[in-house]
């Protein structure tokens, strides 16, 4: 009876450790779960209120403008914090504007046109193009379809976060399907039940994969990859490409600079960016939703074609994005100059006005005189000391007139 409880006693115990041993896949939630935790950040929000260029969400990202996308970023966010995922900067960009985004998914083949057929799923990214040149200005959160019928949570609609519905017979553009650009269907499989990463035990990894790691090392030095994402570059429109080295060194940091943010129509200015490390390889792109305001050429040199202000996005590798503000006024050109001559002058001239009648108002105020009271109630007195000025001197007149004839 002994020998059989010791013999059961170590079974049982081989059984623990063999399990122990085993590698165990830890799986994300599903891929379900992760849509409508997307959702349920988006509906958390509807109804908050900031400005067309000031938003919470902005805060968040650290840049403040149109923030229809950083909103759609923001929700991501918040729904693979609280699933244990990375679903922003992973399955979505880390930043960018509509049309960088749509970039960033067409590379990753993930962005479908409206007029491809693709019906949406719930959590999906949709593009609006209300101005209809071919260019998204808006981006939002699908929440449900029901036929041709499209529901939407959107931030930055006339500065709150709103649900919408987007119908064949809505009034256009800003109810009607007509004005939707494409769709963006983040990978959620990626990150979701039966593809989540797999955790195993330290001497598993130990004895089995670090050999593999080292080949992997050496070959991701070769990056095959970079060729074939800038020749998908340079067929994206609003983007310029360069790539700088083929050292497998990771990019850290962005950063961009203009010499200056304020144009006139017709002006000229490069936008230069610089990525940290310094030898780390860089396909940087350029981005702007804002059509008619400024183009953007190859290498980010910038001309202003339009008063107002547009927002220029620049990514490098889809990996990082900052982004700035052009403010553009109509040309004046050789008339400004001219003006601000004239302008000179009227203020010299104003000057000297204003010189004299302080020196007039203090003489008056020395003798008593309530100035204040003499300029609220002119009319009451300019007209009789007219006609008193005129009389003065008529009589003036008369009495020389007078003298001279007893001459």
């Amino acid at each position: 009876m002994r020998f059989i409880k010791k013999f059961l006693s170590v079974i049982i115990s081989l059984i623990i450790i063999f399990v122990m041993l085993i590698p165990m896949p830890v799986y994300a939630a599903s891929e379900n779960t992760l849509r409508n935790a997307v959702i349920s950040a988006a509906e958390g929000e509807v109804g908050y209120t900031g400005t067309s260029t000031y938003s919470k969400y902005g805060d968040w990202y650290g840049y403040q403008g149109s923030w229809c996308t950083t909103f759609v970023l923001w929700c991501f966010n918040k729904a693979g914090t609280n699933n244990g995922v990375k679903l922003y900067g992973g399955i979505v960009p880390s930043g960018g504007n509509c049309n960088s985004m749509i970039s960033w998914f067409t590379n990753k083949g993930r962005y479908y046109t409206r007029s491809s057929g693709y019906k949406p799923k719930n959590g999906d990214l949709v593009f609006f193009d209300w101005s209809g040149n071919g260019s998204s200005q808006h981006v939002g959160i699908v929440t449900g379809t029901s036929g041709s019928t499209i529901y939407t949570i959107e931030g930055n609609c006339s500065g709150k976060v709103k649900s919408r519905e987007y119908t064949s017979s809505g009034s256009k553009p800003y109810n009607n399907i007509s004005s939707i650009m494409g769709y963006a269907s983040p990978d959620f499989s990626s990150v979701s039940k039966g593809n989540g990463k797999k955790t195993e035990t330290t001497k598993k990894r130990t004895n089995t994969k670090t050999p593999e790691k080292n080949n992997t090392t050496k070959k991701s030095t070769t990056r095959p990859s970079v060729k074939e994402e800038t020749t998908k570059k340079k067929e994206t429109a609003f983007t310029t490409t360069e790539t700088e080295t083929t050292q497998s060194t990771p990019l850290e940091n962005l950063s961009i600079n203009a010499p200056t943010y304020e144009l006139q129509v017709g002006d000229t200015v490069k936008l230069n960016y610089s990525v940290e490390p310094e030898n780390a390889p860089a396909v940087v792109g350029y981005f702007c939703d804002e059509e008619g305001i400024i183009e953007i050429g190859a290498g980010g040199n910038i001309k202003a074609i339009g008063s107002g202000t547009a927002t220029v996005v620049v990514c490098a590798n889809n990996e990082l994005y900052k982004q700035c503000d052009f403010t553009v006024g109509e040309a004046v050109g050789e008339v400004t100059t001219h003006k601000g001559k004239e302008r000179n002058v009227v203020g010299t001239t104003k000057a000297e006005i204003i010189t004299t009648q302080k020196s007039v108002q203090s003489v008056l105020t020395n003798m008593g005189v309530n100035v204040n009271a003499l300029s609220q109630n002119k009319q009451l007195y300019i007209i009789p000391l007219t006609i008193a000025a005129v009389t003065f001197f008529i009589s003036v007149f008369l009495a020389i007139v007078k003298k001279v004839k007893r001459r």
